[in-house]
């Protein structure tokens, strides 16, 4: 197995590969159908390999495959394949993956003293499963390069509800390996395929970047990320299958697999997720421990030695994973550390076949984080006799969970099995022969049995109702609401619950409701005031922000900020604001800041504005609910502001434009980490007319934020929503619709998949994370969508020509 333990001196330790029944899985087991869109390589050579220091040995020859047809021998050493010398398993792989089905090549092999010529026609092959059709496709990752997907759909009618059928996707283990062996059926993830696929699922397995047929750089040279981006498009694929049922997907995390499987579910929601030898803490955690575990494992070595190999450990680990170095950086600084190398698998810039840059990232994941904003039931399975990972992290994942879902998780242990499915004897014959034992046959039963378990009895529908974002799939719920008749956009609506509420406009108007938006009331109007933005702390207080004279013809009022304390009755100018004159705000975002309060943890609210449109801009907060403002300053390139999301206190963005000119600028997003002390550039579109406006955050990693254009061109007709999977850090757009028309306003998301962006002629409405759009039913020149969370469910506002209201009943109601 491509593990290790050291005794003295500490390594990095890695979550191991998926064995393949006993010993290495024959050379090249993974071709695909010659009609498969994604280019082919050719078969197994069918050979089991040894390597045997520079150079690459046969161990077995098996029977009836291209190895045995021309000649080779147990004992041959490979000397080249079609002219290219061969010195390991990975110049043996990057060969055949240059060569296709049919081609007769010249393998020179040593055996013995002689130098022997052999002839041989590489052949195809393909998995056959009984009772399902095995499909070899593709899908493109965000780069634009295509993986091999691996697609098994059954033709019976097991499980078939609404012509659709539950789907299960396997996501493999940390090492740089492919999963399509169809000349390996005993392989643990092919048997666990097989399985459920005769159980009636569709299943997909994908192979990582530069793996097997997929296209892309070198699996061994990709960071998580780019991993992980394959899994999630993959899975959005799956999902959208019309022979899936898209609230019965279920994930299948293996050792590493598992780590990627909550930012999977967050992506795309799925009903349920299985993980099996997995780890829910820090990766440094996860490395002293994994010594500290691994060491004690022999009886010879000492709790002093085993001390010794954790403190080595804790000098590797932090130079790798915190000082964002390299292993040989660790080994230059301190050489008594320095391990044999060990191809990929082990060298100065390599673990477990993975890159540095692997490693750095994977460091900086807070997995309990992601388990908390996973979707769907979990399963976390840990074998007995697993020395690669322990119990507690399992028995963690499924706490987390249950404290998002009640009930939703659950651990389990299976008896006597290892982190590769196989099961011993004892924990001492796991040690020796990890992944050579005994198939677990246990296994697909009890993942069977939890799944029936959430899902039902086979052929019964499921109980639990359906979920908000399922529930809010039929848009045409969108009603609109008897309000007072206006000429245009009108711009902002808040609510502190789904029944008392304020909006306002242009007119200088501010309209409550205590009824949830059936009857309105006129509580405040000043003419020359544009209403541009409101936010409520409770139903008493509230401040509301005015556009400012000199951008929109007949607003003269130059007081930038008004507060109220009787709900909106009356309205006082909020005068005490430091720095520079503000002019007119555009957006509030109101956020929970921590503070000590007659020694327990407290929070207070503090309201965030900024302005304006057409200049110039201004970042202004108050921690006194809206008495006196603070000014923060804007990086120059910054010349307008729209839009205002704190995450908490800390992390926030404002929604900009490089110039007051419209015909000059780009729309950009500012990120802070401070508080606000400093901005820096995370975005800035590279087409001019265009500016971004509001954002939406359904949770601390996604979030959307609206472009707009205002290109007169008509052949400039492209539109993009801008979107973030990490936290903000990092933005890419997402198409929208062509269409010259279509002006962007407001956006919400119920959660990462389903939300709404209001526009003009119409509004859109996504479910599927922004891969699709369709017409929303909420009217024209929707400028502000508020979503109001209650026990009662989720009620949805949006303002815009008219006021439309939504209501989505919480699950069981």
């Amino acid at each position: 197995m491509n593990f290790f333990i050291t005794a003295t001196v500490a390594s990095m330790s890695l979550l191991m590969p998926m064995a393949a029944g006993a010993g290495e899985p024959p050379v090249g087991t993974n071709a695909t159908t010659p009609a498969a869109a994604l280019p082919r390589r050719p078969g197994p050579l069918g050979v089991r390999l040894q390597s045997q220091g520079a150079a690459l040995g046969i161990e077995q020859v098996l029977p009836g495959g291209v190895a045995a047809k021309s000649g080779m021998a147990p004992g041959d050493v490979i000397i080249s394949v079609a002219g290219t010398p061969v010195t390991s398993r990975e110049t043996l792989g990057d060969r055949m993956r240059t060569l296709a089905a049919g081609d007769t090549v010249t393998i020179v092999v040593q055996r013995g003293e002689a130098t022997v010529e052999l002839r041989a026609t590489l052949e195809q092959d393909a998995e056959t499963i009984e009772g399902s059709v095995v499909t070899y496709g593709s899908v493109t990752v965000p780069a634009g390069y295509r993986l091999r997907t691996i697609v098994t759909t059954p033709t019976g009618g097991a499980r078939v509800r609404d012509g659709r059928r539950p789907a299960f996707m396997y996501v493999q283990g940390i090492i740089c390996q492919t999963v399509d062996r169809p000349s390996s059926p005993d392989a643990a993830d092919t048997r666990i395929i097989h399985e459920m696929a005769k159980a009636g699922f569709v299943t997909m397995r994908v192979d990582k970047p530069g793996i097997g047929d997929s296209e892309g750089p070198p699996c061994n040279e990709i960071d998580f990320k780019t991993e992980l981006e394959g899994f999630q498009a993959a899975l959005r694929q799956l999902a959208a299958m019309p022979e899936v049922d898209p609230d019965r997907i279920y994930i299948f995390g293996h050792s590493m697999g598992g780590v990627m499987a909550p930012y999977m579910s967050a992506e795309v929601p799925v009903r349920g997720t299985i993980v099996y030898g997995t780890l829910a803490r820090t990766w440094f955690e996860y490395q002293l421990e994994n010594v500290r575990r691994q060491s004690a494992l022999d009886p010879s070595i000492s709790e002093a030695d085993i001390t010794d190999a954790v403190l080595a450990e804790a000098k590797t680990s932090a130079t790798v994973l915190v000082d964002k170095k390299t292993l040989g950086d660790a080994w230059t600084r301190w050489p008594e550390l320095r391990q044999p190398t060990q191809g990929i698998m082990l060298d100065e810039n390599h673990m477990s076949t993975r890159s540095m840059s692997f490693f750095h990232q994977l460091q900086d994941l807070n997995l309990a984080r992601a388990w908390e904003r996973s979707t769907g039931a979990v399963l976390a399975v840990y074998g007995e006799y697993d020395w690669v990972t322990s119990l507690k992290d399992h028995d963690m994942i499924a706490a987390i969970v249950n404290r998002r879902t009640p009930g939703g998780g659950t651990s389990i242990t299976m008896p006597k099995a290892d982190h590769a499915f196989t099961t011993h004897a004892s924990l001492e014959e796991s040690v020796r022969a990890m992944g050579g034992g005994e198939w677990d046959a246990e296994l697909p039963p009890r993942m069977l049995a939890w799944i029936d378990s959430i899902d039902g009895p086979r052929g019964v529908a499921p109980a639990p109702a359906p979920t908000p974002a399922a529930a809010a799939s039929n848009d045409a719920g969108w009603t609109r609401l008897t309000t007072e008749a206006y000429p245009g956009k009108q711009d902002d609506i808040f609510f502190i619950d789904d029944k008392t509420g304020w909006y306002g406009n242009g007119a200088g108007k501010i309209l409550r409701t205590v009824d949830g938006g059936d009857t309105w009331t006129k509580a405040w109007e000043k003419p020359g005031t544009f209403v541009r933005c409101l936010a409520f702390v409770d139903d008493k207080i509230g401040v509301m922000g005015n556009i400012g004279p000199g951008y929109f013809p007949g607003v003269t009022d130059p007081t930038p900020i008004y507060r109220t304390e009787d709900g909106g009755v009356t309205w006082t100018p909020a005068t005490s604001i430091d720095g520079v004159p503000v002019v007119g705000l555009c957006a509030f975002d109101v956020v929970k800041v921590p503070f000590v309060n007659a020694g327990n943890l407290d929070h207070r609210p503090r309201i965030i504005g900024v302005g304006r449109v057409g200049g110039p801009a201004a970042y202004i907060w108050s921690d006194d609910l809206g008495r006196t403002w603070r000014q923060g300053s804007i990086p120059s390139i910054g010349a307008m502001a729209f839009d205002v999301k704190f995450l908490d206190e800390r992390r926030g963005f404002i929604a900009s434009a490089t110039s007051a000119d419209v015909a000059a600028c780009n729309a950009l997003i500012l990120a802070t980490e401070d508080g606000g002390a400093t901005w820096k550039e995370v975005y800035r579109s590279s087409r001019p007319y265009e500016l971004t406006w509001k954002f939406s955050f359904p949770d601390a990693n996604v979030g959307y934020c609206t472009i707009q254009s205002y290109d007169p061109a008509p052949t400039a007709s492209a539109r993009f929503v801008a979107k973030t999977v990490d936290g903000g850090r990092t933005w890419t757009e997402v198409p929208l619709v062509d269409d010259h028309r279509v002006r962007q306003f407001g956006i919400a998301f119920l959660d990462a998949q389903t939300g709404w962006v209001g526009a003009m002629p119409h509004g859109f409405v996504t479910r599927d994370g922004g891969l699709t759009w369709s017409k929303a039913g909420f009217g024209n020149a929707v400028n502000k969508i508020r979503l109001v969370r209650t026990d009662a469910g989720i009620t949805g506002f949006a303002i815009g020509t008219n006021v439309h209201r939504l209501r989505i009943p919480s699950v069981g109601r």
